[in-house]
């Protein structure tokens, strides 16, 4: 038998399309009598309304648009934002939504990318981006589409994102590196229009000022997070007169080209090169010696994100909400340094596996 249509239900409970359509989405400019006459045919014919049918009622399509970054290199061989699509999805599902994934916004015209936006085939847009002067988030305004970002732009008022304290995770790695008694600690930055990059710099250089440490800018290095700069970096670093000892990556990919170039110049880690690495990568287990890192938590920031967007489409939820999550210091062998620790510092922890 096929399946009733808005119409039928209508006919047969005596009752408009429309009110028929209301009932379905539980609106309440219904009068229970109504309401319950229309009920009882849909329970006794079995009626599932349509997903097609409903999204035309509602202009609801229940699927979050994911934005991951640009420059698929960086995607690809980056894991941390599949984990934060991971916590996206996975909220998703559980809220009855479904994410749909774009990748590379930056290749499209300017044109073609806003009419994508505009299209509506999502209900509202998890971005991943922390970058300076994105404009993607102005995109999202312009059409009105409701977004949550993760990362951030000091110098843009996002509503709601949901980040770390980059500054202060960076800090507490370097410090354990001064404590250990290094006093030459090289950095290997991120890419220049990331926030993260800077505020990952502002730590280091907070560390080293604390310590008394004068910065010393021939053992900082600017990267763009693939493990070939890591690798040039450090190739950099060990032929200096002076080479550090210590070396703090910002981030993991990074750190395994520097083990690489530490290798191949007979040198061993953390012997003749501490290094600290940023993110805690599954995929980094395969670094010998284990990876000491700054453990960023990539699942928890998307579900947080996905969260926040829902009640914001959901209820309406328009308040200003910024949600920073705590990081660890991870410490394994790569510091030369491993033993029990349960030091807790500005809202991050560190601790020994």
């Amino acid at each position: 038998m096929s399946q009733l249509t808005i119409e039928d239900i209508a006919r047969l409970a005596g009752v408009s399309r429309s009110t028929v359509s209301r009932v379905i989405n539980d609106q309440p400019s219904v009068r229970p009598a109504v309401r319950e006459r229309v009920q009882q045919v849909i329970s006794a014919h079995g009626y599932t309304p349509q997903a097609a049918a409903r999204q035309l009622v509602t202009q609801r399509t229940r699927t979050i648009g994911l934005i991951l970054p640009d420059m698929a290199y960086n995607l690809f061989s980056n894991p941390i934002f599949a984990l934060m699509g991971q916590g996206v999805s996975q909220v998703a599902a559980q809220e009855g939504y479904v994410s749909m994934q774009f990748m590379g916004q930056r290749d499209l015209e300017e044109e073609i990318f806003s009419s994508l936006l505009r299209s509506r085939h999502f209900d509202g847009v998890v971005l991943i981006s922390g970058e300076y002067n994105d404009l993607c988030p102005a995109f999202l305004k312009h059409a009105n589409i409701p977004y949550v970002r993760i990362g951030r732009d000091p110098y843009h008022d996002d509503l709601k994102y949901v980040d770390i304290n980059n500054v202060e995770a960076v800090h507490t790695a370097v410090k354990h590196l001064i404590q250990l008694g290094h006093r030459r600690i090289a950095m290997i930055k991120g890419l220049a229009r990331d926030t993260c990059s800077a505020d990952r710099y502002e730590g280091y250089r907070q560390a080293l000022y604390e310590a008394g440490i004068p910065l010393d800018e021939a053992l900082v290095s600017e990267g763009d997070w693939t493990a070939a700069c890591g690798y040039t970096s450090a190739q950099h670093f060990l032929q200096l007169d002076e080479p550090p000892t210590a070396l703090f990556s910002s981030n993991d990919i990074m750190a395994a080209g520097v083990v690489r170039a530490v290798q191949e110049n007979g040198l061993k880690v953390p012997d003749d090169l501490a290094l600290v690495g940023f993110d805690d990568l599954d995929q980094t287990t395969m670094i010998f010696p284990e990876l000491t890192t700054i453990r960023q938590p990539g699942v928890e920031m998307g579900a947080r994100a996905a969260k926040m967007l829902i009640d914001q489409l959901e209820h309406e939820n328009t308040d200003l909400e910024h949600v920073i999550l705590p990081t660890t210091l991870v410490i394994r062998k790569s510091c030369g340094f491993y033993r029990d620790a349960t030091l807790v510092e500005h809202g991050g922890s560190v601790k020994n596996e």
